[in-house]
């Protein structure tokens, strides 16, 4: 059934027309191309309809969860260790917020590590297992590591660079365990950067600049974080 406002314009547009309506004595003058106005304001009216129909996926309602961030990235735990998980939200009001007991947590290897739905997780065996949490069709997830040897430090080389706008830098992370080996870590940690409008970085650690100003590389892995500064000029 349409909407009372589009049965009212039909009707007007019918009398305009001078089409015949049941127990309708107005008298009404015919205009040309009265049928093209007619199928034109109707398909108007309905994609008003569908628009207004659709604006509720546009603007989500002010307690939905948009998306999501857990921490911490990556991190690296001894056997029958316990590590707490966190998630933060983004609202449909733009508002943000701890959502740890809001959404879903999984394991995606329980053999290796379990998880509880407030997001406390319990080392099981030697491994590695993604963590995730999600609410409805929002999902973030991050690696978790069972290993008799933990991080200690990352360290991202260069730890300062200078770029013209356009020009690239590959970066490294490398992280330092408990018993003082060392790994490169640069395609296992997750990468960001401060400011994207300034610097961009791939999964894999490699920057571009994009505009003046300074921006913080990170290289998250095992729990631990190493920076590096990147200057635009």
């Amino acid at each position: 059934m349409l909407p009372f406002g589009v049965v009212s314009r039909l009707t007007m547009e019918a009398r305009l027309c001078g089409t015949e309506l049941p127990g309708d004595n107005i008298m009404r003058v015919r205009f040309p191309y009265c049928s093209k106005f007619i199928a034109l304001s109707t398909v108007l009216a309905l994609v008003g309809i569908l628009m207004l129909a659709a604006c509720g996926q546009f603007f989500p309602p002010a307690d939905q969860i948009t998306s999501l961030q857990i921490s911490p990235l990556n991190p690296v735990i001894k056997p029958t260790a316990t590590q707490q998980f966190t998630a933060t939200a983004t609202f449909g009001d733009n508002s943000s917020g701890d959502a740890t007991n809001q959404v879903t947590w999984a394991s995606s290897a329980t053999n290796i590590a379990t998880i509880t739905q407030a997001g406390l997780v319990t080392a099981v065996a030697l491994g590695t297992t993604t963590i995730s949490a999600s609410s409805g069709s929002v999902r973030a997830s991050t690696g978790l590591t069972v290993s008799n040897q933990t991080v200690t430090t990352v360290a991202v080389t260069p730890s300062s660079v200078s770029l013209i706008s356009g020009q690239t830098q590959q970066l490294t992370a490398t992280a330092t365990f408990s018993d003082n080996t060392t790994s490169n870590v640069t395609n296992s940690a997750t990468w960001t950067s401060s400011d994207t409008t300034i610097a961009t970085v791939t999964s894999t650690g490699f920057v571009t600049a994009v505009s003046t100003g300074t921006a913080t590389v990170t290289a998250t892995f095992g729990g631990k974080s190493g920076n590096s500064t990147i200057t635009v000029q």
